[in-house]
């Protein structure tokens, strides 16, 4: 078994896949064994964009239709029903593109690395970048933009049955978790296991506050990102074999303990989006986001 598979996520992403797709032909090398994209609860022509944007290549592919749109039940299904043979798997999201010949040294770095489990690719645009970087030196971080796993560490999560949450909206967090900590049970072995190659990343388009749907993705991503950050001690207090099937029992106790305005802090005024963002996932089928 060699080489590197490479999987994208995508929810109603007709506008930006073909992008994505195209970038990652182009950072790819004869390494390369499958490229797969799951559409997952998209209601556009996602699927029909990644069907056409890879007819014509050579290397194996795939387009995985799910119902549920929900990352982590994606994340779950391709993981445990269709990861490929390939000593490292890429995970990518499906509106950036990538640097020059990205994974063939992202895969180098991982499989000339004793004892990591992960790497990461870091940004090559934005203004927090220094701030990525950063991260993934001291702390180990790794971007859910843009990483891959090992092919062992991966087997070694089925074999215990660890599956990410459905409806958990800190997902990048808590994968970093899982890596350095590499699976244990008591959560008392966490250590650098992300590595990374300054420079070797990905792109994205910078928001633009002038424009209303980069006005919405914005609050939206830090409205997301807030209800991870009051999820995550209640997955934090659990072994990894023991995090919920999806997260409605977290997200109702969540609620039924209240937010207040002081406890969100700058984001106070955005506490009804919040509260109704975890009330969704309540009532959403398995507790997913709609």
């Amino acid at each position: 078994m060699a080489g590197y598979s490479v999987v994208t996520f995508a929810f109603n992403e007709e506008a930006n896949l073909g992008q994505t797709l195209a970038s990652i032909r182009a950072a790819t090398d004869d390494a390369l064994v499958k490229v797969t994209v799951v559409a997952n609860g998209c209601t556009d022509k996602t699927a029909d964009v990644a069907r056409q944007a890879m007819q014509a290549w050579e290397v194996p592919h795939q387009v995985i239709e799910l119902a549920l749109g929900d990352k982590c039940n994606a994340w779950n299904t391709y993981v445990y029903d269709h990861l490929p043979e390939a000593d490292v798997h890429f995970f990518v999201d499906s509106d950036v593109t990538f640097s020059d010949r990205a994974f063939p040294q992202l895969y180098g770095q991982l499989t000339q690395s004793p004892g990591m489990n992960a790497v990461t690719g870091l940004p090559c645009s934005g203004r927090n970048a220094p701030q990525y970087l950063e991260l993934a030196t001291q702390y180990s971080c790794l971007f859910g933009n843009l990483y891959g796993l090992t092919h062992e560490f991966l087997q070694r999560l089925k074999g215990q049955g660890i599956r990410l949450p459905v409806g958990l909206s800190w997902i990048d967090a808590q994968i970093t978790k899982l890596v350095n900590d590499n699976l244990e049970y008591a959560k008392d072995d966490y250590r650098g296991r992300v590595t990374f190659v300054a420079g070797v990343g990905y792109r994205f388009e910078s928001l633009k506050p002038w424009k209303p749907d980069h006005i919405r993705l914005y609050i939206n991503r830090i409205c997301r990102y807030k209800a991870g950050q009051l999820q995550e001690p209640y997955l934090d207090a659990l072994p990894f074999v023991d995090w919920p099937e999806t997260m409605e029992p977290i997200n109702r106790t969540i609620l039924e303990k209240g937010l207040s305005l002081r406890s969100l802090g700058k984001l106070a005024p955005l506490r009804a989006r919040i509260v109704r963002r975890l009330g969704k996932k309540l009532a959403s089928p398995s507790g997913a986001p709609s």
